[in-house]
């Protein structure tokens, strides 16, 4: 992964993290939100620290799946 598709990585990270949670998470089952919230975690730390880029880009696609944005 370049610099520049990490930066562009992190950005879509902060926006996926930065985002209100739908209301099918917030009001569906437990293991929908345990994923969304685990989800948000990795994506978080690797904004914060820049760790686990690969699984942070397959969380990161899966947050903007559930908000709708892919």
């Amino acid at each position: 992964m370049t610099a520049a598709e990490k930066l562009e990585w992190k950005r879509r990270a902060f926006v996926a993290i930065s985002a209100p949670i739908p209301t099918g998470i917030r009001n569906g089952s437990a293991i929908a939100s345990a994923q969304y919230r685990d989800d948000a975690a990795v994506c978080a730390a690797f904004v914060r620290r820049g760790v686990q880029p690969d699984r942070a880009k397959v969380a990161c696609l899966r947050l903007e799946g559930v908000q709708g944005r892919l």
